[in-house]
């Protein structure tokens, strides 16, 4: 029979520490639902914001006459990048929301489409498809979203966006600071609502 033969100091301390490791199943990670609240703190339009006035002139748009297939497009005061990944990132990871190219706007604007059988909005609440939102390429930054008629009035109202020249599909004006990007998010869960579940959150003006 032979002998055990010794285990050498390096390879002991090794084969300590191996088994000292825990599996990688079992190495704890967030669930679903932590790592998507790291995103949205809520998805549900909040009740008690009211909409406040926008700070100074409205910014230059292309004009898309009716006739025309020009795009319409927002060319002065853009949101920063990174305000724009923001708001994407949280728009994106609304409960079924899936992103897309999307079916009506220029190349590169990302849409915010629903899943079929979550899509419980009126007509009236999506562009094409299940199609609700999207925002355009860096270059523009802006949003063409649905709202509730009175919605829509109110955000024309505050500065906040304006009509499609030909479809009368809204414009929401892209955030220029930290506190426009939380007005945008605010009108933007209202847009969802109203295609997710067919509610009219409405909005109160300042």
């Amino acid at each position: 029979m032979d002998s055990p033969r010794p285990v050498l100091p390096g390879l002991a301390v090794l084969l300590a520490a191996l088994s000292c490791t825990s599996p990688a199943s079992d190495v704890p990670r967030a669930a679903p639902e932590v790592r998507e609240s790291r995103v949205l703190a809520s998805t549900a339009p909040e009740p008690s914001f009211r909409l406040p006035a926008r700070k100074g002139p409205r910014p230059e748009t292309t004009d898309a006459p009716p006739g025309t297939p020009l795009a319409h497009r927002q060319l002065s005061q853009l949101a920063p990048p990174e305000l724009q990944e923001r708001l994407f990132t949280r728009a994106a990871a609304l409960p079924d929301v899936r992103v897309a190219p999307s079916g009506i706007s220029v190349p590169g604007a990302r849409a915010f489409w629903l899943r079929p059988e979550s899509a419980r909005g009126p007509r009236a609440a999506f562009q094409v498809g299940t199609e609700f939102a999207h925002i355009h390429p860096a270059e523009d930054g802006s949003l063409h979203l649905t709202f509730p008629p009175e919605t829509a009035r109110r955000v024309f109202q505050q500065g906040w966006g304006m009509p499609h020249p030909r479809s009368g599909t809204p414009m929401l004006f892209g955030p220029r600071d930290e506190a426009e990007l939380e007005v945008v998010w605010q009108l933007l869960l209202r847009s969802y609502a109203w295609a997710h579940e067919g509610q009219d959150a409405g909005v109160t003006v300042e």
